[in-house]
């Protein structure tokens, strides 16, 4: 009877330590319960943020980011009369942007060339049901950010590419992503801080977002002064106008 109890009692511990969540799927779920939960998260259809974006040097835009299911995007940054657009209609990537003597708008020539990659204009955030959208998450170790130490995650998506997302180990809110990205012919890495989180109608969203180019000292800050959910957003929006 005593080895039959050790037996179980061994069988036990196997059972719960392979039926256990791995280190990703902690952390992941972890980040989206403190978002706000996976329930809340998938029942969001449509997301306006508005707010006031500061380049180094001291020029100053609004910023309008605009994100409708299925995977329809805007981002636009209007500033002394001009505006620059970038966006995805669900078929096209188009972008306008007079500050590249771009007044026409056009198509871009793929992923990587848009301001509205398919992680950006993904409403949930590329981690909600990562396995089902065909991405990849693994914990390549933790780093030492400015607010504190954060769980880096490589998160490779199903179209090929590759970017590093940073998980705060206290708050699990989601600090920090590197994105790759093609911009005036080169390819780079943003990145993107994100700190100030607040609740609005139970999802949790940062309304300080700071981003920069990897290795380079410029810097946008956006304070985001306005967040609605599910606002009514016209497809024609996004639609590219050609």
């Amino acid at each position: 009877m005593r080895r039959n109890a050790t037996l179980l009692a061994i069988l036990f511990v196997l059972f719960t330590a392979c039926a256990a969540q791995s280190p990703v799927d902690e952390i992941v779920n972890s980040n989206i319960a403190a978002r706000g939960g996976e329930e809340a998260i998938r029942a969001l259809q449509s997301f306006r943020a508005t707010g006031t974006a500061t380049a180094t040097g001291g020029r100053v835009a609004r910023v309008t980011y605009e994100i409708k299911r299925p995977g329809l995007f805007r981002l636009e940054f209007s500033s002394q009369g001009m505006r620059s657009v970038f966006a995805h209609d669900g078929n096209i990537s188009w972008e306008v942007d007079p500050l590249e003597g771009q007044f026409e708008p056009h198509e871009t020539s793929s992923e990587t060339a848009s301001g509205a990659g398919t992680d950006e204009r993904d409403i949930e955030g590329p981690l909600v049901g990562w396995r089902e959208k065909g991405h990849a998450v693994e914990l390549v170790g933790r780093e030492s950010l400015d607010g504190g130490e954060a769980f880096k995650l490589e998160v490779k998506l199903a179209n090929g590419s590759v970017r590093h997302d940073y998980i705060d180990v206290e708050s699990r809110q989601l600090v920090r992503s590197d994105i790759p990205r093609r911009m005036r012919g080169r390819d780079v890495v943003l990145v993107d801080l994100f700190s100030d989180f607040r609740e609005e109608d139970g999802i949790v969203f940062p309304h300080l977002i700071e981003t920069h180019v990897m290795d380079r000292p410029e810097i946008i800050k956006i304070v985001v002064d306005e967040v609605e959910l599910n606002p009514d957003l016209d497809d024609e929006r996004f639609r590219f106008p050609g």
